[in-house]
Order: structure tokens, then sequence, then C-alpha cells
């Protein structure tokens, strides 16, 4: 295999659409990160389709962080940060303030280890420095936040490609013990536009993704192998 990168951050969500948690290290188990999407809300108005911040933005005023140690038969409980500083665990509490702050009717839900969290597509989203930078570039900006993107590892290159990771599609990647199979892109939506810090919204995000690279941005992939993954750890791609 091939060195590519080293793995710079890990996102993980606790409860899907709201804000997550950055780690330094997490179990990787046979539907991606642990607790990942393990928690969410059916969205009762939309035909009990997921709830999501494309539609809701304020969903990621909200902060969702695991409490408790990992376990085999559930996920840890949720700790919930709302904009407006009110503190919450799994319970009515947090699901009266989401249907007020969503204005329509939710049903919450919740998954166990062996069923998985609620991915949107694959298990693990990949995003790189390289792209993150491209997109900065194009619409004026220093930088962007790779929250926006919601993907779950950053990867930083050894070579500065913007979108390298089109060529890890279709090949397997090894970080420490976990092997992860790249299935296809990630195609965007108006997401991407929302700060994950202010919530304010800049349409040129999505635009230059759909013009400079057919509105893709990251890559999906499955897991192969689980294991542990941290910070630093080096990335390696099959040739």
């Amino acid at each position: 295999m091939k060195q590519v990168g080293r793995l710079q951050s890990i996102f993980r969500h606790p409860v899907k659409a709201m804000r997550g948690e950055q780690l330094t290290q997490c179990q990787v188990d046979a539907f991606g990160l642990y607790g990942d999407r393990g928690y969410y809300f059916l969205d009762e108005s939309r035909n009990g389709k997921f709830l999501s911040a494309d539609v809701v933005p304020a969903l990621l005023g909200y902060t969702a962080t695991f409490t408790e140690e990992s376990t085999s038969q559930q996920y840890p409980e949720v700790y919930v940060v709302a904009k407006d500083g009110s503190t919450h665990t799994w319970g009515e509490s947090l699901f009266s303030h989401v249907a007020e702050t969503a204005k329509r009717p939710i049903q919450p839900g919740r998954s166990t280890p062996l069923e998985g969290g609620k991915n949107w597509e694959d298990h693990i989203l990949l995003v790189t420095d390289a792209s993150l930078r491209e997109i900065a570039r194009l619409i004026g900006e220093d930088e962007l936040d790779p929250r926006r993107f919601r993907g779950n590892l950053v990867v930083v290159l050894e070579d500065d490609e913007p979108f390298a990771e089109d060529h890890w599609i279709g090949k397997q990647i090894r970080i420490n013990d976990v092997v992860l199979q790249v299935n296809r892109h990630c195609e965007r939506c108006m997401y991407v536009n929302i700060d994950p810090d202010t919530l304010k919204m800049n349409p040129a995000v999505l635009k230059t993704c759909v013009k400079r690279h057919d509105n893709h941005f990251g890559v999906y992939a499955s897991v192969i192998t689980p294991g542990m993954l941290a910070e630093g750890d080096t990335v390696y791609v099959s040739e």
C-alpha cells in the first residue's frame, strides 16, 4: 500500500444532523465510527424522513456528545447543548426543544450497536485538506471549516493535490488496523453553505462545489476491518 498522508481530525456525530464532537481517537466497528448517528429524529411532516439540517439549519445549533464509556449492547447516553445554552439529555426536554426549533412534529429514535447508526450513504465519509483549501481559495476565504462537510475523517495529504481522493474510489484504505473500502463520491446539498458556528449561510460554497467538482466533495467508504483510529495515524491506499 502507498502512504498518502496522515489522519488530522476525527469527527463523530452522536445525533444525526446535529453538531458533533471532535475526538483524538475512536473505535471503528462494522458500521463506522462507534455511535456515529446513533441517535436521530424523524420528520413527521415529511413522511418520516430523517430530520436534517438542509431542511432545518438550526439543528446545527445543537452540540451532541457522548457522556459514558462504550458498550456492546447500547450506545452511550448523549449530552446536548442547544444554541440558547440550555442543556439536555435524551428525553422529553430535548424532544420538545427540537420540535419547537424545527416547527414541525418529530419522532425521536435511537439505534443499537447491533444496528449501527443512521448514515446517509456508506459508513465513513473522508475529506482531504487539499480539497478544503481549493474550495476556500475559489470563494476567496482563507480556510473552510471541515465541519461544513460533515466528514468523519480529515486526511492531510503528502501531495497537495485537490480531490486526490477521487483516485481512491474502488481501492482500500488502511489507517492503523482499520481497513476501509472506498466506494463513491459524496454528492452535496445546501448543508455545506451553513457555517457550523454562526449558522450563517454562504451559497458560494455549494455553487463552487458544483462548478469545480460536479457537486462532489469527499468520498464514502465502508468498513472491511474494524479497529481503532487516532489523530496522527498514517493513511495508506492500495495501489
